[in-house]
């Protein structure tokens, strides 16, 4: 019996000794910043004590009726290690002491090393074991979470493409220059704004219409499902008005009937595309058909029989078809697509299709135009779209992916973000400031640095100097956000492309931000800005405009005969000046009516530009590089482009 309970008693212990969690970010080949309070966090049961252990130094405390614990090392003057970090008995290995950064946004900052224009050169000499990046799964959910998903790794050849390209950069230059381990959090998701990466508490005090509108679209996407069905039982009537309904399906039996097509538009109506595609013997992944998305209702065919539908619903949600194929025997199969596009003038068949693993990419398909629709004779019900993204409403991202991370020891942010927001730009300066203190806040930190990257350029060109392009706008409101404590921006002004909004040139925006983090956190006496307007001087017909971050001087960087459409095809297209008579490109000037107009006369004098035009006798406003895409060519000599501005 006392032998028993001894079981009993150890057996229980061991349990709640084993309760111990913690966050993914404690893990194997961690990098732990050099602070004095590093908090070590995580849960355990109730009342357990929980021991930890690193380089010597030895923290208890006991969990909370919440399950919380959390101790604090002193890093200050540790080594780098590696050293072993014991919490109880859970064992890290391989953590390094040194800088710690996160770096978060959307798809720019997520954009990995293997599409980075550079990656073949980095993969060949990678940074090493002394640059880690923890990879977060980023989550969309509806209450904080705690212990999140991810893994260190470090920046060897077998995992350099898992790193964001900026981080990568980023952190390559201040291990680099400082000489020490630097550890990158990468928290980043594509197409995600700013407002959900923040607490709906800060959201509230900051910009409270978002949290408004928030509301409608959960609304929305409640109605949502009543929407489709009423849209569904609509359209089945007005096809039936309008002798549109998709009543027979006959396979078309005659060779004669089909023609061979690369195309990828064709009229609307009944349409079917067909493929002989040979399934080998050792097929392996899954039997299905995969394909882009599509607006428009089909049916799939394998050697004459029907297997599937994609039916109005589905295209309706906007979804990518993923059909499943019945088990077919090794060898020649013939599989047939057929469209019933009643309501518009016109079909896309997007490929590439995916058949059992057969990538069909702009390959010759046999075409039949069974039946096409005369003119619509009444108006098309309305089709309710996609579902509203309630995932990217205020707080869910951050809820999923900052919540596990924080309170973790940073050094500092790096932002990437924007694109989603450039459209509401009025309200973007108060959402980034809210959002660095909101993190300061969780990561309990009043002065955490904060670095963004200013939104690159962007479109096509335009020659027109009175357009009010939300870009520009946009880029202004980024820099407005300036006036918080501890934050800097890398002007990108000059590296993007105009038809790719994720340029492949990653090391620049990696290089500006590690300049400004070596400069303004780590006291290096080095550049890491451009040109920046400081006043504007009326001296008769022209305007002289003075400026910071000198660096040298002010250069006129030779005007390129053409830019960059995208990059990682070669596309490029000819440059047409603004002004091809005079030294600097980009400004334009205004008088007291407001129409702005391209300066004629625009040149380095000592340490300012002076600008003028004979159709602005009178100028009182200037502004520089105020287009989505605009001709730029003002430098310091240290190489930073000016950052664009217009003036009150």
């Amino acid at each position: 019996m006392k032998k028993t309970f001894l079981i009993l008693l150890a057996a229980a212990a061991c349990s709640l000794h084993a309760a111990v969690k913690l966050p993914a970010i404690f893990s194997d080949h961690a990098v732990l910043a050099r602070q004095s309070k590093v908090p070590v966090f995580g849960m355990a049961a109730s009342g357990e004590k929980v021991t930890v252990v690193f380089n010597g130094q030895k923290r208890s405390t006991v969990a909370g009726k919440d399950g919380k614990w959390r101790v604090c090392l002193d890093l200050s003057k540790s080594p780098e290690g590696p050293f072993e970090l014991k919490i109880n008995d859970i064992v890290i290995k391989d953590v390094l002491v040194g800088e710690v950064w996160l770096c978060s946004g959307q798809s720019n900052m997520d954009f990995r090393m293997p599409r980075c224009e550079s990656f073949a050169a980095a993969k060949a000499n990678p940074a090493g074991k002394r640059l880690r990046s923890f990879n977060a799964r980023c989550r969309s959910v509806a209450t904080p979470q705690f212990y999140g998903s991810g893994k260190w790794v470090c920046a060897d050849a077998a995992n350099i493409a898992t790193f964001s390209a900026v981080g990568y950069y980023f952190g390559l230059k201040l291990l680099k220059e400082l000489k020490t381990p630097v550890g990158l959090v990468t928290c980043a998701w594509g197409g995600s704004p700013i407002e959900t990466w923040m607490t709906t508490a800060a959201l509230k005090e900051a910009v409270p219409a978002v949290l408004k509108r928030d509301a409608e679209t959960s609304k929305k996407l409640k109605l949502y499902p009543a929407a489709v069905k009423k849209y569904i039982s609509d359209l089945a009537a007005w096809e039936k008005v309008n002798n549109r309904q998709d009543l027979s399906q006959k396979v078309p039996a005659a060779n004669a009937l089909w023609k061979k097509t690369k195309e990828s538009r064709f009229p609307g109506g009944v349409l079917w595309f067909r493929k002989t595609v040979e399934i080998p013997a050792d097929l392996k992944g899954a039997q299905i058909i995969a394909m882009e998305r599509h607006s428009t209702p089909f049916t799939v065919w394998c050697d004459g029989k029907k297997i599937a539908d994609w039916p109005v619903e589905k295209c309706v949600r906007n979804l990518y078809p993923r059909i499943k194929l019945p088990k077919l025997a090794p060898g020649k199969h013939e599989f047939m697509i057929r469209f019933h596009n009643s309501v518009n003038s016109r079909t896309n068949f997007y490929q590439p299709v995916v058949i059992a693993g057969q990538k069909l990419d702009g390959v010759e398909w046999d075409f039949f135009h069974e039946k096409r629709y005369q003119n619509k004779t009444t108006a098309v019900p309305k089709n309710p779209g996609k579902p509203p993204r309630e995932f990217f409403n205020g707080q869910r991202v951050y809820n999923g992916s900052i919540a596990p991370i924080a309170p973790y020891a940073l050094d500092g942010v790096i932002w990437y973000q924007g694109e989603t927001n450039a459209g509401r730009y009025k309200e973007y300066a108060a959402l980034q400031r809210a959002l660095v203190k909101d993190w300061r806040r969780a990561f309990e930190n009043p002065a955490l640095p904060f670095y963004w990257c200013q939104l690159p350029n962007f479109y096509l060109k335009s020659n027109k100097p009175d357009q009010e392009p939300s870009w520009a706008h946009f880029r202004a409101a980024q820099s407005a956000a300036l006036d918080l404590p501890g934050t800097g921006q890398a002007v990108l002004i000059d590296v993007g492309e105009a038809n790719d909004i994720h340029p492949v040139n990653k090391i620049v925006p990696g290089e500006r931000l590690a300049a400004i983090a070596l400069a303004k956190v780590y006291g290096k006496k080095v550049p890491f800005a451009g040109p920046e307007m400081t006043k504007v001087v009326r001296e008769g017909k022209s305007l002289r405009i003075h400026f910071k971050n000198l660096y040298g001087g002010l250069v006129a960087a030779p005007v390129p005969a053409y830019y960059d459409q995208v990059k990682r095809q070669g596309r490029k297209a000819k440059l047409v000046r603004y002004c091809p008579n005079t030294q600097l490109e980009g400004f334009a000037l205004c008088g007291k009516e407001g129409k702005w107009v391209w300066a004629e006369k625009a040149v380095i004098e000592g340490d300012t530009v002076v600008v003028s035009s004979s159709k602005v006798p009178e100028p009182v406003r200037v502004r520089y590089a105020w287009q989505n895409n605009p001709n730029t060519n003002l430098y310091n000599k240290a190489g930073f482009p000016a950052a664009p501005f217009m003036s009150k």
